[in-house]
């Protein structure tokens, strides 16, 4: 999907040029920092609410529903995560003939959720 960028504010790929990409460009995988100040403080925001509920569903986990999404119960345990990560990064791993755009989405949740995932859920 080359000339395409996934955005973790909506959870979906944006044509790069078209105007939505255009608005949306702060928040796509690859980061667009350049704005800084403000925008940093949104992306984070983004990556706390959208972000996790976008890597649930790009790891297989689309019926779970965490609220709030930092905090709440109702987590997949850490083996589960892992294990789904590991089967997505299988399956579209570049070496094993997978797409490299959806390898990197497959990337991306996994750190969001590593990153955000409370020790005690």
């Amino acid at each position: 999907m080359a000339g395409r960028f996934f955005c973790f504010a909506c959870g979906r790929d944006h044509r790069i040029g078209s105007a939505i990409a255009k608005d949306h460009k702060r928040y796509s995988i690859e980061g667009g920092h350049e704005s800084g100040g403000i925008f940093t403080d949104l992306r984070e925001f983004y990556l706390q609410t959208k972000g996790i509920r976008t890597a649930l569903r790009i790891l297989g986990f689309a019926d779970v529903r965490i609220e709030p999404p930092r905090f709440g119960r109702g987590w997949p345990s850490s083996d589960a995560i892992e294990r789904a990560y590991r089967a997505r990064a299988k399956r579209t791993h570049p070496d094993a003939s997978g797409d490299p755009h959806e390898f990197r989405k497959v990337q991306w949740a996994i750190e969001v959720l590593r990153r955000y995932r409370p020790k005690g859920a």
